[in-house]
């Protein structure tokens, strides 16, 4: 009879003790925070990266005239297009001119002089030394040689007269546009003083300023096209012509400058426009959200995954290197298993080896993935 009361007191004892452990469990369970997890994404999609920027001309000038002078043809408005020697603005060259019909008639008469001389001299030569005094003979040559000089000296006069002439005109330096213009018929002029300012419609390019953090997109592009707008389905080649060495320290970007392949008549400096960039893809590739990153102020970044540790889920840290960011997805380079669950809400507090509740975005419980 004692025998059989002592074993019903252990089975009571060893109840007691299953449902106290059970209860005990439950109730950590209870304080257990919940989270969201998922896992990570392997060769998901190409990534596709879009930056906005500024359409700008390789060519860009503020032209002024190379003489002072009176303004008397400027039709070159704001807007107009001009190719490579157009006249854009023209200076009163009637005084220039008429120097000119002056040195056209210096030139004359020096080269009415040299022949004159010419046939002096070939007239000694005829006759000869026996026949014609020596002397005279090398005067006639002396006459000669400075009537050449004389005629060389009035077609470098000419010459120069001509520039002066062209000077009092202001000409397309290439193909271009006129972006604004600052003096009108009736003003006066000087050198160095800027009349137009003239940006070239050729060999145009996408300033843009890149996120520091995207330095990888760039140096890895395999192909970059050329947006007007979203709506524009036709994309323009585009290839990386520059980046800049140096990252801006209040934006922190740095700066990337795209040439255009052939683009569209419509295509002007000044637009804006946005590049899409397409990194070359590497397989086997994890992606996370961005919400399971936790950046610390030392420089690591980490994550939070839920582990299964003998019928319990606890929470582990993990120190990963990121690579590119895809919208609200990044890169995982290191650092993180693709079998394991990553935390991606309720993370901002967890704790090493701490129970955690695996839960669905509406906070409803549910099963390990």
């Amino acid at each position: 009879m004692t025998l059989l009361k002592n074993h019903s007191l252990s089975f009571f004892l060893l109840s007691l003790a299953g449902f106290l452990a059970l209860d005990h469990q439950t109730a950590l369970a209870q304080n257990a925070p919940p989270v969201v997890v998922e896992k990570p994404e392997t060769n998901a999609a190409p990534a596709i990266f879009r930056f906005s920027g500024t359409i700008t001309a390789k060519r860009e000038a503020d032209l002024s005239p190379r003489v002072a002078g009176l303004v008397s043809v400027a039709d070159a408005e704001t807007g107009f297009t001009a190719k490579k020697g157009d006249v854009l603005v023209r200076l009163d060259d009637t005084l220039a001119e008429i120097e000119l019909k002056e040195q056209e008639l210096a030139l004359e008469a020096a080269l009415a002089e040299r022949a004159n001389a010419e046939r002096r001299l070939t007239e000694a030569k005829q006759l000869g030394d026996a026949n014609f005094p020596r002397t005279e003979r090398e005067t006639r040559e002396t006459a000669f040689r400075l009537s050449e000089v004389a005629v060389q000296q009035a077609t470098n006069a000419l010459e120069r007269q001509h520039e002066i002439v062209q000077r009092h005109q202001i000409i397309a330096p290439f193909d271009g546009i006129v972006v604004s213009k600052s003096a009108e018929v009736g003003e006066w002029v000087q050198t160095g003083n800027p009349v137009l300012h003239f940006v070239g419609t050729s060999e145009l390019r996408l300033d843009l300023e890149v996120p520091q953090e995207q330095l990888d997109v760039v140096l890895q592009t395999q192909s970059v096209s050329v947006y007007l707008s979203r709506k524009n389905d036709q994309p323009i080649a585009a290839r990386i012509e520059a980046r800049s060495p140096k990252v801006n320290p209040q934006t922190r970007t740095f700066m990337v400058r795209l040439a255009l392949d052939n683009p569209p008549k419509n295509v002007k400096p000044g637009m804006s426009a946005e590049a899409s960039f397409r990194p070359v893809p590497k397989s086997g590739q994890l992606v996370i959200s961005r919400d399971a990153v936790i950046r610390y102020s030392d420089g690591r970044t980490v994550v939070w995954v839920a582990q299964n540790m003998n019928g319990e889920t606890r929470a582990k840290l993990r120190e990963v290197k990121l690579g590119n960011t895809r919208g609200n997805r990044i890169e995982v380079l290191s650092g993180l298993a693709e079998s394991e669950l990553v935390v991606i809400r309720g993370n901002e507090s967890l704790q090493e080896n701490q129970l955690v509740l695996i839960t669905d975005a509406s906070g409803n419980r549910k099963e390990s993935l």
